[in-house]
């Protein structure tokens, strides 16, 4: 199309690349176009327009290969039909949709498609949507006394309709890059059961304001990147690079690469926002639309540790993880163990490629190793960081600040380089610094803490 050209001339974008952004500009006037017509409309209604827009944007897309998200739906559908409410149909509904996604990976890897607009990102995004359907049938299944509070917010008593199903699937604002929506955020909102319409503020200022944050951090990353590719890591000209400017390097072509996906998240965001199912009551009573923020910006670009990126991160797909994976390992009777399955669930959900599993899994080992310090150095100092004198406490958080990035961007180019040849490259040009770094946490805390611990207690016994 002209328009797709056009887009990727001015922003020197592969056309496939372009198309995907105009994609996503396209969900915020399918959702001004929801609110002039649909809003008001008998939900059946709703649930048709959600369906057909969101299939006609994944067709733009990626024309044909729309047959693949289709396929699922209809299966699942089907598989739900059949076995819906059960741990039988949550199996089934994760083999085939799982099976599905990989041999998407698989083919990418095989054809060497390293970064590539693949019809694999928003199949990946529905897996999720359909994964957490047949776990909302089967929660309404389950005893009183075993239902918490969020699924007795999610549980689905009964089986919704073709209809339902498909436009939630294809729902404009997440069709494409998420976020992601649970079905019965969906169900009430095409009811008129999640807000009064008629009574409550327009949601289009505040959708446009994300979009307008996201066009920040696309001319951020346009600008950057021509700097700071993450090619550049890779190069003979990085190796030969002292230390210590490596990791700076490594820390701004991190943060460059971040805005990527901060774009494609606050432009996908917006749009939901404009439709108005991000709707939620906020401190006394006061409306706000940011139910479905997946990015708390001030804060991840504020906090001090690796736990505070992952509460302001890609906030929704850890809520997901959270409760439809970790907390459902409940039986494995460890959390760390909960913890490194639905790491390697994430990386496997991500993608085939070895960069993947390197980034979780040094996520995993960082994030155990930044607990156990700070609750040695807690004990140490005999109170919390934010306790002490502000002579002391300004100089630890900084050091704090910049640990936290170096070793969160170090983790991040793996996402990048993907390949194990590039990611080994990378790795022995910085001598190892972040996994060094980890181990060094980890052993302070067994000499100084863990290990005193041990030769106090035979002490006494003795």
């Amino acid at each position: 199309m002209a328009v797709t050209r056009a887009v990727a001339e001015l922003l020197s974008l592969p056309e496939p690349s372009a198309r995907f952004l105009v994609a996503l500009f396209s969900a915020y006037l399918v959702s001004l176009l929801y609110k002039a017509v649909c809003a008001r409309q008998r939900a059946v209604l709703q649930n048709a327009f959600f369906a057909l827009s969101g299939l006609w944007i994944m067709y733009f897309v990626y024309g044909h290969l729309l047959w693949h998200s289709l396929l699922d739906v209809a299966v699942v559908y089907a598989l739900l039909w059949l076995f819906g409410g059960t741990r039988f149909g949550v199996l089934l509904t994760w083999i085939f949709t799982l099976s599905h996604l990989l041999l998407g990976y698989y083919e990418m890897i095989v054809s060497n498609e390293v970064h590539s607009i693949s019809w694999t990102i928003p199949h990946s995004v529905l897996v999720l949507k359909l994964i957490a359907l047949s776990y909302n049938l089967y929660d309404a299944t389950k005893k009183e006394e075993e239902v918490t509070d969020d699924i007795k917010e999610t549980a689905l008593p009964n089986m919704p309709s073709v209809l339902e199903v498909m436009g939630f699937a294809y729902f404009c604002g997440s069709v494409l890059a998420g976020p992601q929506i649970s079905f019965t955020r969906y169900h009430k909102f095409v009811n008129r059961r999640l807000f009064d319409v008629d009574n409550t503020p327009s949601s289009i200022s505040a959708g446009f304001q994300r979009l307008f944050l996201g066009v920040f951090f696309s001319v951020l990353y346009s600008a950057s990147n021509q700097f700071y590719p993450v090619s550049y890591l890779v190069s003979e000209g990085f190796a030969t690079e002292p230390l210590v400017r490596k990791l700076w390097l490594v820390f701004i072509t991190g943060k460059v690469a971040l805005w990527r996906y901060v774009t494609v998240w606050l432009f996908a965001e917006g749009a939901c926002i404009v439709s108005g199912i991000t709707y939620t009551l906020g401190e006394k009573g006061k409306v706000e639309w940011n139910a479905l923020a997946n990015i708390h910006i001030i804060k991840n670009e504020t906090c001090i540790t690796l736990q505070g990126v992952i509460d302001s991160f890609n906030v929704n797909t850890n809520q997901w993880l959270a409760f439809y994976v970790f907390k459902r390992l409940k039986w494995l009777g460890s959390k760390a163990i909960s913890h490194m399955c639905t790491l390697i669930f994430v990386s496997v959900w991500h993608g085939l490629w070895p960069g993947y599993m390197f980034c979780f899994t040094f996520e995993f080992i960082a994030i155990m190793a930044e607990r156990n310090f700070i609750l040695m150095c807690k004990r140490l100092l005999g109170c919390d960081l934010q306790d002490l004198h502000a002579f002391a406490r300004v100089p630890l958080m900084l050091v704090a600040y910049v640990a936290k990035n170096v070793i969160l961007m170090y983790a991040l180019i793996f996402f990048q380089l993907l390949t194990w040849k590039m990611c080994w490259k990378f790795m022995s040009s910085v001598y190892l610094f972040g996994h060094v770094t980890v181990l060094c946490w980890i052993l302070i805390h067994y000499f100084l803490f863990q290990r005193r611990q041990s030769w106090r207690a035979h002490s006494k016994q003795e």
